[in-house]
């Protein structure tokens, strides 16, 4: 099943919370990268709302303007535009297009990457590196496309763990990969918001340090032993 825009926008079903509603139609109605006040703005909400800002860990500015403002700046500038419009939006992912989600995701997060380390003051440390914030990367860019890219992050991969894809998914080819896997597994018309809710539900219940079991594969936590004597 390819869920449409108008679903994403106003369908609580496929969409989840309402926030996420208000998410998928800013990017619906705004979907390019021309303007850096616009796409400022896109990248604070995304970022906040699902609390994976790229100033997390940024530093402070060496002009006193603001990272999203200067991604904005940089974006604008860049081949985003032409690189997301090369994946339709009625595209819904799977291995066919695996590479392709990865190769963009690939180069917003490069992209990034290198304007926070010209924005940021911390960057007078030659062994500074920034963040590459592959998971606020991947946000960005499912709101973008929602069909095409899987949202990552640390429940959805404790979500794939409990749902039997074994791997720590340090990358998000890796976490593409078992996510594609996954959803072999299951009925047709999933999306990948429906999949990554599930994940997440999943991902709560299996990094839950309060209950000695995961009540929904069984996994067991050790108890941590005391190294004193």
């Amino acid at each position: 099943m390819t869920a449409t825009w108008n679903d994403y926008c106003s369908e609580r079903g496929f969409a989840g919370p309402f926030e996420n509603q208000v998410l998928y139609a800013m990017c619906r109605d705004n979907p390019r990268h021309e303007s850096a006040y616009v796409t400022a703005g896109k990248v604070t909400a995304i970022g906040r709302i699902y609390a994976a800002s790229p100033e997390r860990g940024a530093g402070k500015s060496k002009e006193g303007n603001t990272l999203a403002g200067a991604i904005g700046e940089r974006l604008a500038l860049s081949k985003l535009d032409e690189r997301v419009a090369d994946i339709e939006f009625t595209i819904r992912f799977s291995s066919d297009v695996l590479n392709s989600v990865v190769d963009l995701h690939s180069y917003l997060v490069d992209e990034i990457v290198a304007v926070t380390r010209g924005w940021s003051h911390a960057s007078i440390d030659e062994d500074w590196k920034p963040r590459n914030h592959a998971s606020f990367t991947s946000k960005y860019l499912h709101f973008h496309r929602p069909n095409a890219f899987p949202i990552m992050d640390a429940f959805a991969k404790g979500g794939l763990n409990c749902a039997g894809q074994k791997g720590a998914f340090s990358t998000y080819r890796s976490f593409c990969e078992a996510f594609a896997r996954h959803a072999r597994t299951l009925d047709e018309d999933w999306t990948p918001r429906s999949v990554d809710t599930d994940l997440v539900a999943r991902g709560r219940i299996h990094a839950d340090k309060e209950a000695k079991f995961c009540n929904s594969c069984g996994y067991r936590r050790l108890k941590r032993v005391s190294r004193r004597a």
